[in-house]
């Protein structure tokens, strides 16, 4: 074999050596690149799938809190209504018992004003005893 002859061999060689490591790094890479994507498709989809149960949890929750309102205003509405009515029969206790006092006190100041009138009547129009 001569000289030429050699390097062509070793040409030949690494030629093939390069070739076959580029098809390997081709062949690994698409492989790599196949399997990337499923994984992120499969995380997306999770990602989906976790989004839609989420909004949909906030949505069953955003009802409850509308019920509970709902049924807060109510009792709210029946506690003011009791409160009320308990107040006007309050008012309506205290009314009668200051119209009670009233019409006593205006009977004592008549009798009050009847004695102090008798009391200024024997004073002024009798004349004192001796």
């Amino acid at each position: 074999m001569t000289e030429p002859q050699v390097w062509v061999l070793i040409g030949t060689f690494a030629a093939a050596v390069l070739g076959g490591m580029t098809f390997s790094t081709n062949l690994i890479m698409s492989s790599l690149s196949k399997v990337i994507t499923a994984n992120t498709d499969r995380l997306e989809s999770r990602i989906d799938a976790l989004r839609f149960e989420t909004m949909s949890e906030l949505q069953a929750t955003g009802y409850r809190i509308d019920s509970l309102g709902t049924a807060l205003n109510a009792r709210i509405d029946s506690v003011e209504a009791g409160l009320n009515a308990k107040i006007d029969s309050v008012e309506a206790r205290l009314t009668a018992q200051m119209e009670s006092v009233e019409s006593r006190l205006r009977g004592d100041m008549a009798r009050i004003d009847a004695d102090v009138t008798a009391i200024a009547k024997r004073v002024w129009t009798e004349p004192p005893a001796t």
